[in-house]
């Protein structure tokens, strides 16, 4: 919220509340002073009941919160029921949902008619003026919840009717088709994504990605759209006001004089937006299946099929992207100006060649329990078909004409946009990397301990993958190397997962195991390649795997990024001396003269478990880029540290101050004494 939005909001709160006690005043003048007391004694009353408010909400959310806190197969278990029963009945789940929406609202609606009666009876009780802060306070909260009118919608940038009408004709027949009427804006992207949104009462704003425009048929897009337009329906997008209030809540900025008002909705907001968060993603797969019901009713479903396996076939294109472009992008010494168009006729050579891979794929593919939208077969078996045909658009008629010009004016754009900035990201993602390999190569040997890892990203964000996936094999190979080891093992098992070889799953479980850090991605990464992969035993596997680790990482590892007053702190005197001293002598090595102190504490989470906490003290001049670049470099060292020990770091502030008060001894080293 904007400064002049809270100063119309206190403003208008005010006049709101000196107009009640005003219109009180004047009505106490026609009652009996009994009448004019109990008025008082009632204001009283819910001024005290809003007092009583704040601690029940405050509760209220620590119990609701509790009983959500779930181990990570009781979560898996929730979210699995919550999925099930909106595929089940999707107008139930909803219904739901809008009535939380409701019981959030009248709430909110009954606080403020409470601080308006209140301002109203200080008047007629002629209370004093400073008693009137309470519903002033509450009243301007209230108007705080209030989201402000969006900014007008700019449309610069999206395409001229006259200039595609085909298009933008064919969106205007979709539209028709579910009953959806209005203005239609078309802005064309770099992608093969479509996706639609609701602008003011009546526009609609529709991106198209023009490799999806290079690749469909002029059916094909119709059906794209018609699925795109139905999520606009009543039935297919039935949540737009449950969405405002999620948003609101999740991204207010909320100052001194809202703060009460918060108290007092500390279990309706929390209990709001965990229910609604639940339903978008136990819900996405059956709002999209409900789309596409709306291609049977108005559109062709064969035309749909063919169109969803081009679509998916670019999704596997870009997946292998890699494999396929001859250049980097930022290999040229000068920006590309038909960057888009060359990834378009790179698709056109690769299509025949992986068409009947892909086709084994999408036949095999399981449904992730994660998706936000049903898998390929299932798409199309809903719509009743069994087979589909992919056989790219010849370039003939206006449609076509079309996008081929949406494709150059894009590219045009993207020129336009990016070449001022070009040398700087070149410098960035091509020569610096380039510099690395080369120095590296020089030298004519593998590697030191510490400069493994730099080379090994360098090498991928290159894309030289034959020589990156042989320092991995090497670096794996002789295991006095471990600074680097889990991280060769992350790379080389991505490597061989991108190629389609399943023996990288036993990589990234042993960078899991060496790291903790590279859980996430890592878990993410074998799921992924399992439901994609069509492997029913190794999904069965890894999913019985990610609850153990994930309940694992929960139950201690998490606790290693926080830093709190309740942890269970000590003096660090169980680190080899040996250990530390190196540790402090890289510090000092590339600290570039910013780091004024460093401070180090044991966290014991479990009696099994602890971290050594570094915490480091930056001095007062010290930019942002600086320190979080010295940051960075500190935890990577920490992160491939060649000890089996566990490291957190952190930005000294005021909060910690206050934390290492309570432990003596904590500073290991101090710049101004040199100690």
């Amino acid at each position: 919220m904007t400064k002049k939005s809270a100063l119309i909001r206190f403003v208008l709160a005010l006049a709101v509340t000196v107009f009640c006690a005003v219109a009180g005043t004047i009505c106490g003048e026609q009652i009996s002073e009994e009448t004019r007391n109990l008025f008082g004694f009632l204001a009283l009353g819910v001024t005290l009941f809003w007092l009583i408010l704040i601690p029940v909400n405050l509760i209220a959310k620590h119990f609701y919160n509790k009983s959500k806190s779930f181990s990570a197969r009781q979560a898996q278990e929730y979210y699995l029921s919550r999925r099930d029963k909106a595929m089940q009945d999707l107008p139930r789940v909803v219904k739901k949902m809008i009535r939380m929406r409701h019981i959030t609202e009248g709430y909110s609606l009954f606080l403020l008619l409470s601080g308006l009666f209140v301002a109203f009876s200080m008047g007629i009780g002629r209370t004093s003026a400073s008693f009137t802060l309470a519903p002033f306070y509450l009243i301007y909260g209230f108007l705080c919840r209030i989201a402000p009118r969006t900014k007008k919608f700019s449309f610069e940038g999206y395409s001229n009717p006259e200039t595609y009408p085909a298009i933008h004709g064919m969106a205007k027949r979709a539209a028709d088709s579910v009953g959806i009427e209005g203005n239609i804006r078309i802005l064309f992207c770099p992608d093969s994504s479509a996706s639609i949104a609701k602008v003011g009462r009546k526009t609609y704003s529709l991106h198209l990605g023009v490799e999806l425009l290079d690749i469909l048929s002029e059916e094909e897009l119709y059906q794209i759209l018609i699925h795109e337009f139905a999520h606009l329906t009543k039935d297919g997008n039935p949540s737009d006001k449950e969405y405002r209030l999620f948003a609101f809540i999740t991204e207010r900025e909320d100052n001194s004089l809202t703060a009460l008002l918060n108290l007092l909705f500390a279990f309706t907001d929390s209990m709001y937006v965990f229910e609604y968060f639940i339903y978008r993603i136990t819900s996405s797969v059956a709002i999209e299946q409900l789309a596409d019901s709306a291609i049977l009713k108005n559109g062709d479903p064969q035309h749909a099929a063919n169109a969803l396996a081009k679509t998916m076939y670019f999704t596997l294109f870009d997946r292998e992207s890699s494999m396929h472009m001859e250049e980097g992008f930022y290999e040229p010494e000068q920006l590309r100006s038909n960057a888009v168009q060359t990834v378009c006729e790179t698709f056109r050579k690769v299509l025949p060649k992986r068409t009947d891979f892909w086709r084994t794929l999408l036949a095999n593919e399981i449904q992730p329990r994660s998706a936000s939208h049903p898998i390929f077969r299932n798409r199309i078996g809903a719509l009743g078909i069994s087979d589909y045909s992919v056989t790219l658009p010849e370039e003939t008629g206006d449609f076509r004409a079309e996008c081929r010009l949406a494709l150059t004016e894009v590219d045009k754009e993207l020129y336009e946009m990016r070449k001022e900035d070009y040398p700087k990201y070149r410098e960035e993602n091509y020569l610096k990397p380039l510099a690395i390999v080369e120095e590296w190569r020089s030298a004519g040997s593998m590697p030191k301990a510490e400069e493994a890892r730099p080379i090994m990203d360098a090498l991928l964000t290159l894309g030289y993958t034959k020589e990156l996936e042989a320092l991995c094999d090497h670096i794996i190979e002789h295991s006095e190397n471990v600074w680097a080891t889990p991280h060769a093992h992350m790379l080389k098992g991505s490597l061989m997962l991108d190629r389609y070889d399943k023996s990288g799953i036993d990589h990234i479980y042993r960078a899991i195991e060496l790291n903790k850090n590279y859980l996430e991605e890592g878990m993410n990464l074998v799921g992924q390649f399992c439901c994609l992969a069509g492997l029913q035993e190794e999904l069965d596997a890894y999913r019985e795997k990610a609850l153990e680790l994930r309940q694992n990482y929960e139950d201690e590892y998490s606790k290693t990024g926080e830093l709190m007053p309740s942890d269970r702190l000590s003096r660090e005197d169980k680190m080899p001396k040996a250990m530390l001293d190196g540790i402090l002598s890289y510090i000092r090595s590339i600290d570039e003269d910013a780091v004024e102190q460093l401070y180090l504490v044991r966290k014991t989470i479990s009696d099994t478990f602890f971290s050594s906490v570094f915490i480091v003290k930056f001095r007062e001049n010290t930019d942002d880029e600086t320190a979080d670049r010295v940051l960075d470099k500190i935890f990577n060292h920490l992160d491939t540290h060649p000890a089996d020990w566990q490291f957190s770091l952190f930005s000294y502030d005021e909060r910690i101050a206050g934390i290492l008060k309570k432990v003596d001894g904590c500073l290991v080293f101090d710049k101004n004494t040199n100690a």
